[in-house]
């Protein structure tokens, strides 16, 4: 569905997002997908999940590294270097 006619038709658009997923379109090239709150909520779940099972294998297979209180500030500091002056 194009971005002009969702915003025109915008009950439709919801409508159909609840049915599946819609892909909006701009100028003929994908720029979004809208989905419905379960959809949503599944995904999260899954990816949350995938995530977890990623964390365990890696424990299983030791790629673990001990969290010490050195190893805690030198990730802080990588991680202030990062930031943007304020």
């Amino acid at each position: 569905m194009s971005a002009t006619l969702a915003s025109k038709e915008f009950g439709r658009f919801i409508d159909a997002a609840q049915r599946e997923p819609v892909l909006l379109t701009k100028k003929d090239r994908p720029v979004a997908v809208t989905v419905s709150v379960a959809d949503w909520e599944e995904l999260t779940a899954l990816r949350i999940e995938h995530g977890v099972a990623a964390g365990l294998a890696d424990v299983a297979e030791g790629r673990v590294t001990e969290m010490t209180d050195v190893s805690l500030e030198q990730r802080l500091a990588r991680f202030r270097t990062r930031l943007p002056e304020a």
